[in-house]
């Protein structure tokens, strides 16, 4: 999101000392918008709400700019795209790139490697202003849901207010020449355009809020209804005269509203949709009580007088540029801290660093560009084609910037990944052993490299992506996702989500060493083998029955099977079941119906749970690797696996246990043998390599 620095002028029927004229309580009102953001940001746990001052700003947004081009369009029957895009790119451009170039040099100057293409990728989008739906696309990915948050990932909002004033200017303008002239009529077809265009957005954000309230947070035809209910907050305020007490009523009941907002809503909800109504509606009832004709007077309780105050007028004078620069500077502590919070010294020091980043930007880089007296094309050039070539600049620039460090990242990534191997200096899970323990030389090089550990995956080798298998497309007795001779006697199926997917690589290469064997992989990233999957996730149960169906028809020697903890569900995901005992009772009912039909199971418990990010954790410490460490308790938590508690309720079913190969004297270490263990909650596709023959063994196939 960002606190965009939009035109100042007065919506018609607002209360002026001049065309020019600021409204002090919008100011107070944006520095209310930023300070629930960057409290959010540093303590969500104090306003787990806060984010809806993104939700303050659209509407804030709206009103000004669509309150300005409606006033032009009554005026003069048209609207100068050419200098309303030139006002939007000298006041917002010059700060944004500024943070996007600056965030490229830190990046560079201090965070590892393999954080820079993402990084980059990341800048790229938000120099583009496309940054929302590059968001929109990763929350439905289920690879980044331990990714690492980006620092210029606040830019999504800015992209949305671009691409809708991109939409809506010329909306107006249609509503002009259908018009024929300037004045009232004009001004009608512009409200009606403006209010079905907001209906739409509505409607739509309520429904997709819904169905997929993660991408829907980010894109925009599920945020145009916000500035559009500012926009006609600002059409119709001139026919709107509010007395005082119904000013105080306004005003103070749209400050409850905002402030609920920030306490009651949560990211879990289907947000924005309808419930983004108590904010957004909150603050057009601020804007309205601020509306004060010239012949009335204002009262000291209302709430607009508060808002005008000079601190918190000064914070919202600077408030784009302190919501541009306060989630970097919040990112790069947290990766230098090795942490995923701040502690309270840290949040203050955050705080401090990035209230003096935005008044340096405000008053050196805005004020500078935004009349676009200091543009250096203007000596030289008209001064809207001056504008035009500074944002061209300014975009290429930024671009170029990110690109360069970006391709040489991926370059040197690819190079270690491709060295990473297993030998006799990197036993991994082997050094474990307890009657044979191999012996793991110092001073090694780790493998996979930390850099690259995160992206250590297995399933690689097949041309299909069989970490989503298609059921519906590939059916169970084809030939698609197999190791080993389609002719091969005897099957073992692999079923479940991507925590029994880790697991691949051994049978891969347990059919290779035993041709009489094949392997089908029927796996579901995010789908355990379960007839009750978490809620919401429907499909899963719908094709686990699908799945059984197929394992029931082929009949296989072996069914494997393995499943994340419900607590790794909650944390990262933040899917839940309604109960424990739903979570046993469902995977029960699967493994009982394959015992029922004479087939043999075998469910491997679930591995550790790191306490962090283990690849970067050894970045930040290399060669201090216990520094990453996960003590026991902490990896396992107090409640038993319940898929291992469902197996145990089931005749013909094994249980491995790999723990003794994971963890050793109380803590789960996050390197065993000179292998890194974990690339996220999973383990490195090396260091299962390594656990070949005791998982093997367990399930009794040797």
């Amino acid at each position: 999101m960002a606190l965009a620095q939009v035109e100042q002028t007065v919506p018609p029927g607002a209360a002026s000392a001049g065309p020019r004229a600021q409204r002090r309580d919008i100011q107070g009102l944006r520095a209310l918008a930023v300070g629930l953001v960057i409290v959010y940001h540093l303590r969500p746990e104090w306003l787990p709400g806060g984010f809806v001052g993104v939700d303050v700003f659209f509407v804030i947004s709206g009103y000004l700019i669509i309150g300005t081009l409606a006033g032009e369009l009554r005026r003069t029957g048209t609207i100068r795209l050419r200098e309303f895009y030139a006002r939007r790119i000298r006041r917002l451009l010059p700060a944004a790139s500024v943070v996007l170039l600056s965030t490229v040099f830190v990046t560079w100057l201090v965070l590892p490697i393999s954080r820079w293409p993402a990084i980059m990728s990341d800048v790229l989008t938000s120099a583009l202003n496309v940054q929302n739906w590059a968001l929109a696309a990763q929350s439905a990915d289920y690879a980044h849901a331990t990714a690492a948050a980006s620092p210029v990932q606040h830019f999504w909002s800015l992209s949305v207010e671009e691409q809708f004033y991109l939409f809506i200017p010329l909306v107006l303008l249609v509503c002009a020449r259908l018009a024929h002239r300037a004045g009232p009529k004009a001004a009608r077809q512009a409200v009606i355009a403006v209010a079905l265009v907001t209906a739409a957005s509505f409607v739509f954000s309520v429904v997709y809020s819904e169905l997929d309230h993660g991408r829907a947070y980010f894109v925009t035809p599920t945020r145009m209804w916000e500035l559009g209910l500012g926009g006609l907050a600002a059409m119709t305020v001139h026919r709107v005269r509010l007395k005082g007490g119904a000013r105080l009523l306004f005003g103070w009941g749209g400050m409850v509203a905002v402030l609920l907002g920030s306490f009651v809503l949560t990211t879990a909800m289907a947000f924005p949709g309808y419930l983004a109504l108590l904010p957004t509606l909150g603050t057009v009832g601020l804007l309205l009580a601020g509306t004060v004709a010239a012949d009335q007077r204002v009262a000291r309780p209302e709430v607009s007088v508060v808002l005008g105050l000079q601190p918190l007028r000064y914070l919202g004078d600077i408030s784009y540029s302190l919501y541009l620069w306060h989630w970097p500077v919040i990112v790069v502590v947290l990766q230098l801290a090795g942490s995923t919070e701040l502690t309270r010294r840290q949040a203050v020091g955050v705080f401090v660093l990035s209230l003096a980043l935005a008044m340096v930007s405000k008053h050196l880089v805005e004020d500078a560009f935004r009349g676009g007296r200091t543009t250096p094309f203007r000596r030289r050039t008209p001064r809207l084609r001056g504008a035009y070539l500074l944002g061209a600049a300014l975009v290429a620039v930024t671009a170029v910037a990110a690109t360069v460090p970006w391709q040489y990242a991926s370059a040197e990534l690819e190079r270690l990944a491709s060295a990473a191997r297993l030998d006799e200096s990197h036993p991994g899970a082997l050094a474990l052993d307890k009657d044979n323990p191999r012996a793991a030389p110092d001073g090694v090089p780790l493998t996979p490299d930390p850099a690259v550990a995160t992206q250590d995956w297995p399933l690689r080798d097949l041309s299909v992506n069989c970490s989503v298998y298609d059921i519906e497309n590939w059916p169970p007795t084809g030939d698609k996702c197999i190791y080993g001779a389609a002719t091969a006697p005897k099957t073992i199926v692999l079923v479940g989500d991507s925590h029994a997917a880790m697991f691949s690589t051994v049978f891969a290469r347990f059919v290779r060493e035993h041709p009489e064997w094949r392997v089908k992989m029927m796996l579901r990233n995010g789908c355990p083998f379960t007839s009750v999957a978490p809620a919401g996730l429907t499909v899963c149960s719908d094709q686990n029955e699908l799945e059984l169906a197929g394992i029931l028809a082929m009949r296989p020697e072996l069914v494997v099977t393995s499943a994340m903890s419900p607590e790794s569900y909650d944390k990262d995901l933040k899917w839940r079941w309604e109960s424990r005992a739903q979570t046993v009772d469902g995977y029960e009912t699967m493994l009982r119906r394959i015992s029922d039909a004479g087939i043999r199971t075998g469910v491997i418990r679930d591995v550790p749970r790191p306490a962090e990010n283990i690849p970067r954790c050894l970045e930040i410490n290399p060669g201090r690797h216990t520094e990453c460490d996960t003590p026991f308790g902490d990896a396992f938590g107090q409640d038993k696996d319940p898929l291992v508690e469902a197996a145990e309720r089931v005749p013909r079913t094994t249980v491995v246990d790999l723990t003794p190969w994971l963890c050793v004297g109380g803590v789960c270490p996050a390197v065993v043998g000179n292998v890194v263990v974990y690339r996220d909650n999973h383990l490195t596709d090396s260091y299962v390599r390594t656990l070949y023959a005791p998982l093997i063994a367990g399930l009794g196939l040797v």
